[in-house]
């Protein structure tokens, strides 16, 4: 096989690589197509680092590959833009603070959860943990109905 560029024979393992020129600087220079690295920006963090031919990654530019993605995973969680049109200037009314609710307490105690928690990693069910409270902590009142609320409340920490 011999180069495209200057015609002189290729050597048999760059052939069989898919090469058609030679590694002389002026075929190097008329018929290399390296690959580009593009570094995309990503919002608050590093960046991303794309490795391809240029046309490939103008392709994928074009095709919206790297633009700004909307993470809702399909879920309209952005409430519709629903605000009142501002009303005539006039007399400044100070605004009303909210009043937040206080956190709702838990009905149960820390050691309540600890023994429900405990008996629940064995691989005991609602029942079967009550029934071993009873036996072996009688004190602490665990009954069903607390066990599956303690059970079906926010994962602990």
């Amino acid at each position: 096989m011999t180069c495209i560029g200057c015609g002189a024979e290729l050597p048999g393992e760059r052939a069989e690589l898919g090469y058609r020129y030679c590694t002389k600087e002026s075929c190097q220079a008329l018929y290399h197509r390296g690959l580009t690295i593009t570094a995309v920006g990503v919002n608050k963090s590093a960046e991303a680092f794309v490795v391809a031919d240029a046309d490939e990654i103008r392709r994928r530019g074009e095709s919206g590959e790297f633009t700004k993605k909307d993470t809702g995973v399909g879920l309209d969680y952005r409430p519709p833009n629903t605000r009142p049109a501002p009303a005539a200037p006039g007399p400044r009314v100070p605004e009303q603070r909210r009043v937040r609710p206080a956190p709702q307490r838990r009905p149960w105690t820390p050691e309540q959860e600890k023994v429900v928690r405990l008996y629940h990693d064995m691989g005991l069910s609602p029942r079967q943990i009550v029934a071993r409270a009873r036996e072996n902590t009688p004190r602490l009142g665990l009954t069903d109905a607390l066990v599956v609320k303690i059970l079906s409340s926010l994962p602990r920490r």
